[in-house]
């Protein structure tokens, strides 16, 4: 003897319809990956760069906390692994760490790093070196990045103005200064993102960013 299935009200039915479209539409969405054109990784690119957010940016009271939105891994604030403190760098920074903080920074803003990257990069020079300031034809613009726009103090930031490109400075923030014993006075900090966002990272500059003393304010608790 068959079963006799009552039918659904149209209404109900309905919904469970689209409750049932909705969960395959959000299957689809979360099985897809999403591409971001950005800098790429690799150890002689990346690690200047990482090195100098840690020192500058990753302390346990700033970036080097798990629940920011930026997370900035390294051994002198937040560690990947349990076993390893931070602070005293006796454990360096993890190469898991490193890769880490870079997919914390490119996956930030995706889109937006996909159109600076995509840009920055017809800055580069003949032999693939960085060229700073970007020239205005290529159409590189850094500053539609928040993390670059907090840095450079046109967006509020509670560890305040870190990078300053022409004077007057704010009190704390270094001047601009010739970098490499010589040129055009420039803020090594600036110079050291804009370049990885060219893709041809100056190393120079990343190395002279990574002696720049930490916050100039005190707390830089929250955002």
């Amino acid at each position: 003897m068959r079963r006799h299935v009552p039918l659904l009200p149209l209404g109900i039915a309905a919904a469970a319809s689209a409750v049932l479209a909705i969960a395959a539409a959000a299957c689809s969405v979360q099985n897809a990956r999403i591409g971001i054109s950005a800098p790429p990784y690799s150890p002689q690119s990346w690690r200047p760069v990482a090195d100098y957010l840690d020192n500058r940016c990753g302390t346990l009271d700033c970036h080097g906390q798990i629940g920011r939105n930026l997370r900035i891994y390294g051994c002198t604030g937040l560690r990947l692994s349990p076993n390893d403190t931070p602070a005293t760098c006796a454990v360096a920074t993890t190469e898991a760490e490193y890769e880490a903080t870079y997919r914390s920074l490119v996956g930030l803003e995706p889109q937006v790093m996909t159109t600076v990257y995509t840009e920055c990069a017809s800055a580069v020079g003949s032999g693939g070196v960085a060229v700073y300031p970007p020239p205005p034809q290529s159409n590189c613009h850094p500053e539609l990045l928040t993390f670059i726009r907090k840095a450079r103090g046109i967006e509020a930031h509670k560890g305040g103005q870190l990078i300053c490109t022409q004077e007057p400075c704010p009190d704390g923030v270094p001047p601009p200064a010739p970098l490499g014993g010589g040129g055009v006075p420039v803020d090594a900090q600036d110079v050291c993102l804009v370049s990885w966002l060219e893709g041809a990272t100056d190393t120079v500059a990343c190395a002279a960013a990574f002696g720049i003393p930490n916050f100039p304010l005190p707390d830089a608790g929250t955002e």
